[in-house]
């Protein structure tokens, strides 16, 4: 009778596992996710236009001290504007842990730091009023903490509120909200819309609007039923909680049931804090693989790609005024990839579609490298490096004439007519793997991470385990940046190397 008890405990624990998706549980997943938009959003912000917030660097810097600021001090400068963000992130990634475990809970950390969103952007937007680029740089800092904690409450949140079978699904939810901000900065980064001289300041405030509506939606729903049950002991609460998300159809006393199991094994265990996750030996393997992760994500390139797409598609021939509707259409392929990722992710499986993505992931990289080194060498022989022609000598003045190309040995790189380069489709190759980049990382190196980290630990060691996840994601992103703020295409190739070798 016992045995037959405890079969039927577990076949009732089982019932656990599944759920439906409500409205409720969908509005809760997608009001909580533009937290990864915003990030986004501050990644992609200051790409398109670069020139024209520059310009108002060495204004502002005349302003104030009367000086020209030197091309030295504006790489510095405008460095600092861009990695910063990253630096704020580091910050906010030691808060996700005391935040989530107060009395603020999962809800509330995300009403309350979107405080700090809305303050972050009413600095940028007031910089050109007060001709202070100091404001910017503050800005982004602010918006680095905020993202920094951001990003993890919501993975942590969509982890703790789906039924597993709908966990993959949703816990894609975030990624889809983080290449979707990238690409709105995009658009509005464009010089018809926010990116000219005089709405840039709006283009850097838009931060307002997703914090406000965000927060507003928020405090109508409700809390997580985990957190409501084991951090803050109150499973009355919990129940309804468990009943508006999922639906009364759910059998709650099972769904309680699991919680408290999983607390009641918590129990046995030490409080993990940092320290005593490092030294877990329990929980070794399942940090081990996150942070494995977390580092063939952030190795693997995407950096050097976002930055580096808009050159790499004017070496390949597109027009410069269309390079940037170029990129705008790559932040679009990788919106597109993320969402099928959501779609596909339960059913293929974490680990099928991890593996096929970085063998892409690789294999695209080895192709570009090669792709790129072949035309930045493919120049003349007098080595000018001022076009891909056959043949050509330096004049006195040093420069290119093409008598065996022309025929005319007047002829030089700005008179000739247009020379049918017989090694363009190797540009060409270079757009195509791109675009496959972009695909294989949105399908299952993007995306895992955030899944896996939020599958692997309890309740007790979760918000740890996040925090780690970003310390490492933001840190890369510090290096990535930092490197990739240097304007010299020709490094691409470099770069893309290092992404492969690290991989």
């Amino acid at each position: 009778m016992k045995r037959d008890d405890n079969t039927k405990t577990e076949v009732d624990l089982s019932e656990a596992t599944k759920g439906k998706l409500t409205f409720v549980l969908a509005s809760r997943v997608f009001i909580d996710a533009p937290g990864s938009f915003q990030l986004g959003y501050t990644v992609g912000v200051l790409n398109v236009p670069e020139q024209e917030l520059k310009k108002f660097y060495r204004e502002s810097y005349f302003s104030m001290f009367g000086v020209e600021l030197g091309s030295d001090q504006l790489t510095i400068l405008w460095s600092c504007t861009v990695s910063i963000y990253c630096l704020g992130g580091l910050v906010g990634s030691l808060l996700v842990g005391p935040l989530t475990r107060s009395f603020l809970g999962r809800k509330w950390t995300m009403v309350s730091i979107n405080l700090l969103s809305v303050s972050g952007a009413l600095l940028m937007w007031g910089s050109q009023m007060q001709t202070s680029f100091q404001m910017i740089i503050v800005g982004r800092t602010i918006m680095g903490v905020h993202n920094g904690c951001a990003v993890w409450v919501v993975s942590m949140y969509v982890a703790e509120v789906t039924p597993p079978n709908l966990r993959g699904a949703l816990g894609t939810a975030p990624p889809v909200f983080f290449t979707t901000g990238i690409l709105v900065s995009q658009i509005l980064g464009l010089p018809q819309i926010l990116g000219s001289e005089g709405r840039w300041p709006y283009l850097l405030g838009f931060y307002v609007i997703p914090a406000v509506l965000q927060s507003f939606c928020m405090m109508f729903l409700p809390e997580s039923p985990r957190c409501l049950l084991i951090d803050k002991g109150d499973p009355e609460a919990s129940r309804r909680a468990l009943m508006k998300l999922q639906g009364a159809h759910i059998n709650q006393d099972v769904c309680m049931q699991e919680m408290k199991t999983e607390h009641e094994n918590e129990l046995k265990e030490p409080k993990m804090s940092l320290l005593a996750l490092v030294k877990s030996r329990s929980l070794r393997p399942q940090l081990s693989i996150c942070v494995v992760l977390w580092l063939g994500q952030q190795f693997c390139g995407i950096i050097a790609i976002l930055f580096y797409s808009t050159s790499i598609f004017v070496q390949a021939g597109v027009p410069k005024e269309y390079s940037d509707y170029a990129t705008i259409g790559v932040g679009g392929i990788n919106v597109l990839a993320a969402v099928v990722s959501l779609m596909v992710v339960d059913k293929a499986g974490r680990k099928a579609l991890l593996m096929w993505s970085t063998a892409i992931v690789i294999f695209s990289f080895a192709v570009l490298t090669i792709a790129l080194g072949l035309t930045e060498n493919l120049f003349c022989e007098c080595g000018c490096q001022q076009g891909r022609w056959p043949t050509g000598v330096l004049d006195s003045a040093g420069v290119c004439i093409l008598p065996n190309a022309t025929g005319d040995p007047n002829t030089t790189m700005s008179t000739a007519a247009p020379f049918v380069d017989p090694y363009q489709w190797i540009a060409y190759l270079s757009i195509v793997f791109v675009i496959v980049y972009i695909l294989a990382f949105a399908i299952g190196l993007g995306p895992i991470p955030y899944i896996i980290t939020g599958e692997m630990f309890r309740q007790g060691a979760r918000p740890v385990a996040f925090m780690i996840g970003v310390n490492i994601d933001s840190s890369e992103d510090v290096k990535s940046t930092v490197n990739g703020v240097n304007e010299d295409p020709e490094r691409l190739g470099v770069t893309m190397q290092l992404g492969r070798s690290d991989l």
